[in-house]
């Protein structure tokens, strides 16, 4: 290869940089968007200088046996530098392993020009070199970069943690003329998993991986729909929720080599009684025998529950095969929704989970209860609505995962409850609240927009460290001028 080589696509082309390109490239190493995910990229002056040397430089010295090579990504119409790409080795992957890799200005983002300039580039090398196998890493964070290489023919292999402590998606690319392993068969082995309870520092990566998860199922089955519960689940996408169920609830990390790829929740509703609240797989690791083997492994974590109950969205019929190709029997239908449960045989020496006191998938509507005392009881996944509550000491007691729609709380013993990730509904129908006792209470990081106090007692309230007294002074001084 020489100074003069280039590399024609439609739209932009490849050409080898030279030392005038300094001042174009510099600004953009400063953009953000690309040195937030290449952190090496920012450079001061003298060390841009000293690295555009070098790769001029590497030009004279290609050997097609062991590729190192960049290129400038000019757009055809304007002639301007907008981006590169290149193969070489990665000193945090195995030596044989070439990567590619790839940054584009962010004026010239979601046009398809990266995209293009990648193939082009792999489609020469496989011709006129000794690659036959090329790889792409992706930073989970970063989807755009991830569907550069899908769009270029690149598999997903599997999810590495690296030597920097970031965690990638480790791609493949084969030459249609290699004697390696096919891609088909890259991809359709299994993945090996294991579980391991979710700590409160997992909040963050479960939220980003759902997020993922439950988007790609809108984007493949809401079809511009209404969408249920079950598709687009509330508050998916909140990493308050995700603390939430980990504080309360069972809540697993889904792990293949050491890196989580997806999570599930369980919530024990009794003694022998059990339900998966969610089960999510990061999309790209989706179709490779992962979902099975999480039921299977948090069943045999769970000896003693010999009923397990789930829902699943009416819309995703793929769903309803899985589930039922595991054992689970359909008890209910609706177009939003389908509900499961599998029944285990106790066998000798297990009990039956019909225990006092427990009352699971009972119908108890319009049951009264009258001058009770409920303290320590669990009520959660309920629908309470429309529900009266009057005169009891709930002291202790945990409402969770509930619907209380038009439900009434009068002349209860409130002391110490926490009202935490509440919402109002799909309709956002407002709640109210008429002679409660809240003195002392506090309301932190919550929506009180269009609030109105009427007859209220609010001596030594504070707004933001402000006292209620201090903004009425304020405010008749205000009336006064």
């Amino acid at each position: 290869m020489n100074h003069g080589f280039s590399i024609v696509a439609s739209a932009v082309m490849l050409r080898p940089f030279t030392l005038q390109d300094q001042a174009t490239l510099a600004v953009l190493t400063q953009q953000p968007e690309i040195t937030d995910m290449l952190p090496d990229w920012k450079m001061t002056e003298e060390q841009l200088s000293e690295f555009l040397r070098f790769v001029v430089g590497s030009y004279e010295q290609f050997d097609p046996q062991d590729v190192r090579m960049l290129l400038a990504v000019i757009h055809q119409e304007s002639q301007q530098l907008i981006g590169w790409c290149g193969v070489f080795p990665n000193d945090m992957l195995d030596p044989s392993d070439y990567e590619v890799a790839y940054a584009i200005s962010r004026d010239h983002r979601n046009k398809g020009y990266i995209t293009e300039a990648v193939g082009a580039l792999i489609a020469y090398l496989f011709e006129h070199t000794s690659l036959n196998r090329i790889v792409g890493i992706v930073k989970t964070y970063n989807p755009a970069s991830r569907k550069v290489l899908e769009h270029t023919g690149f598999q997903y292999v599997n999810r590495r943690r690296l030597s920097d402590g970031e965690v990638y998606d480790y791609f493949e690319l084969h030459s249609t003329h290699s004697d390696g392993i096919a891609t088909e068969q890259i991809t359709s082995k299994p993945l090996s998993i294991n579980l391991r309870r979710a700590e409160h520092e997992d909040a963050v990566v479960l939220t980003e991986i759902c997020t993922r998860a439950f988007d790609h199922a809108m984007h493949v089955w809401a079809n511009g729909q209404k969408l249920d519960s079950n598709l687009c689940p509330p508050g998916y996408n909140a990493v308050r929720l995700h603390e939430y169920v980990i504080r309360e609830w069972d809540y697993y990390v889904v792990e293949a080599d050491g890196c989580a790829i997806g999570g599930v929740s369980v919530n024990v509703l009794g003694h022998g009684i059990a339900r998966l609240d969610k089960i999510y797989i990061d999309p790209v690791c989706q179709g490779r025998g992962v979902g099975s083997q999480v039921i299977r492994q948090i069943e045999a974590a769970y000896p003693h529950i010999l009923h397990w109950r789930l829902e699943t969205s009416g819309r995703q019929t793929s769903n309803h095969h899985f589930y039922e190709k595991l054992g689970y029997v359909r008890i209910y239908a609706s177009d939003a929704e389908y509900g499961y449960e599998k029944k285990i045989d106790a066998g000798s020496g297990q009990y039956d989970p019909v225990i006092e006191h427990e009352h699971v998938q009972a119908n108890l509507d319009s049951i009264w209860y009258s001058s009770s005392t409920m303290k320590n009881s669990r009520i959660t996944d309920c629908n309470l609505s429309g529900s009266k509550l009057t005169n009891l000491n709930m002291t202790e007691m945990l409402l969770a995962d509930l619907r209380l729609t038009n439900t009434k709380f009068e002349f209860c013993a409130l002391d110490g409850v926490q009202f935490q990730d509440t919402h109002l509904g799909a309709d956002r129908v407002a709640m109210q609240w008429k002679h409660c006792d809240l003195s002392g209470s506090q309301f932190t990081d919550c929506d009180l927009s269009g609030v109105d106090l009427e007859a209220c007692q609010v001596k030594g309230m504070k707004i933001n460290g402000v006292s209620i007294e201090q903004l009425f002074e304020a405010y008749e001084r205000l009336n006064n001028r």
